[in-house]
């Protein structure tokens, strides 16, 4: 027993020995007392969505409660180079700052052929969500409310049961096609909707 407890306390030394000279290098690159800005978090997408999303429907925010399916997404694909469908919910602080980036990046967005569209993830209470996205001068942009998860469990992002982890992005292009997906937006927020 003591020689098991000796072994792993030596390989522990050895270990740290290696790598404490590259956490000093990366320490060395960031200022004194901030981490570096991370690029944002892109993710694979997975299988389900892989080719094409399969059929959903959920509904537009407003008095209208106009549908939104694949047709209408495939529709709003065709006007533009891609389009963000940005996930999000009340509760998520980091979803605020990212949807304050957006708001504050529309001419960029527009002059690249990007179209956003806010997809509110499992909420019901169309008030609260309505107070946040106009609170954060978002209602710029469509918001769709899914609260049966149809755009997320419906289509493959998750499997049937899980949350969604947000803040999430799912890039379509011209033709509906998932492109990429972004998790935790980065100092790249929102330029990487088109650069990537």
């Amino acid at each position: 027993m003591r020689m098991k407890l000796i072994t792993c306390l030596l390989l522990a030394l050895i270990a740290s020995t290696f790598a404490a000279p590259a956490a000093k290098g990366a320490a060395a690159k960031a200022p004194a007392g901030k981490a570096a800005p991370a690029p944002s978090e892109i993710k694979l997408l997975p299988p389900a969505v892989v080719d094409s999303l399969n059929w959903f429907a959920a509904r537009e925010m407003g008095g209208a409660n106009m549908p939104f399916t694949r047709a209408h997404l495939a529709k709003v694909a065709a006007g533009a180079n891609r389009v963000a469908l940005v996930y999000f919910a009340t509760w998520c602080v980091p979803c605020r700052a990212g949807m304050k980036a957006l708001v504050n990046s529309r001419q960029e967005l527009e002059q690249n052929g990007i179209k956003i569209i806010l997809v509110n993830a499992g909420e019901r209470e169309e008030p609260k969500i309505k107070k946040m996205v106009e609170g954060l001068g978002a209602n710029v942009f469509p918001v769709v409310l899914d609260p049966y998860k149809r755009l997320s469990e419906g289509i493959g992002l998750v499997k049937e049961g899980e949350n969604i982890a947000l803040p999430m992005t799912l890039v379509v292009d011209k033709a509906a096609k998932p492109v990429f997906m972004i998790g935790q937006e980065g100092s790249d927020w929102p330029s990487v909707l088109w650069t990537k």
